[in-house]
């Protein structure tokens, strides 16, 4: 590998992971404004800061990667929807005085951290050797994440509307519930807690299956080392065998 290529591969691994950390960032930035608004003492103008600065910084990423990329014209067109999930809609309404609705200005919120996700991705691409862990860690942090932001969005539209979500712990037993398909006595009431029912029901229904077969699949792996470890040790006892006979 050539000293410049590994320089890019270095490049591009501390980009992603600046851009994962950023991430998480705004994620908790989401969760205190879910879980305390303005008792916190921090608004929705603070969350609207922090996502236009991780934003910027996003949209520089991809200039960045865009210049180092070999073929630019196939790079361009390959991740060009990153751009789409790079802009801080929510700073924008507020900039300029768009006015929509309470709840889709909490939804646009989680369009940059899909930029994340997929710097998550690439970053996995890049440190993991074996394409099969690396898929795997990317199924874990699809299912993850999807479960927690389907929580985040069912406890701020079911709660006050849903006599059943009390609280946060509540909205958990329903995702816990939901996502094993076994379900769950909270019905939601709200069309967006209907549509998060759906999409947990949808992701524990594929990729619980995916743990299983890897799960499975390490298992078999394992019993084979062993095989193989034991195996050549059993000429040598039969040949010890024809001696003493």
């Amino acid at each position: 590998m050539s000293l410049i290529k590994t320089k890019h591969i270095n490049t591009e691994k501390t980009l992603n992971a600046l851009t994962v950390l950023l991430t998480i960032f705004l994620v908790v930035s989401i969760s205190i404004q879910t879980f305390m608004g303005s008792d916190s003492g921090f608004n929705q103008a603070h969350h609207n800061k922090i996502e236009f600065w991780i934003c910027i910084y996003f949209l520089c990423d991809f200039f960045i990667l865009f210049c180092l990329s070999k073929d630019k014209k196939r790079f361009f067109l390959r991740y060009f929807p990153l751009i789409i999930f790079s802009i801080p809609y929510a700073y924008l309404l507020d900039v300029f005085s768009i006015s929509v609705s309470t709840e889709m200005t909490y939804m646009l919120k989680f369009l940059p951290i899909v930029r994340g996700g997929v710097a998550l991705l690439f970053l996995t691409q890049l440190v993991v050797r074996n394409k099969i862990t690396g898929l795997f860690i990317s199924y874990v942090f699809i299912f993850a994440s999807l479960f927690y932001f389907q929580t985040l969005i069912f406890y701020i539209f079911e709660k006050g509307v849903n006599t059943e979500v009390q609280s946060y712990y509540d909205v958990l037993w329903w995702a816990a519930m939901t996502i094993t398909t076994v379900g769950s006595t909270i019905i939601a009431q709200t069309a967006v807690g209907k549509l998060a029912t759906t999409t947990l029901a949808v992701v524990g229904m594929t990729t619980l299956p995916i743990f299983t077969v890897y799960i499975t699949s390490l298992v078999q792996r394992f019993n084979q080392t062993d095989t193989l470890s034991v195996a050549p040790s059993a000429p040598a006892a039969s040949i010890k065998k024809i001696h003493i006979k």
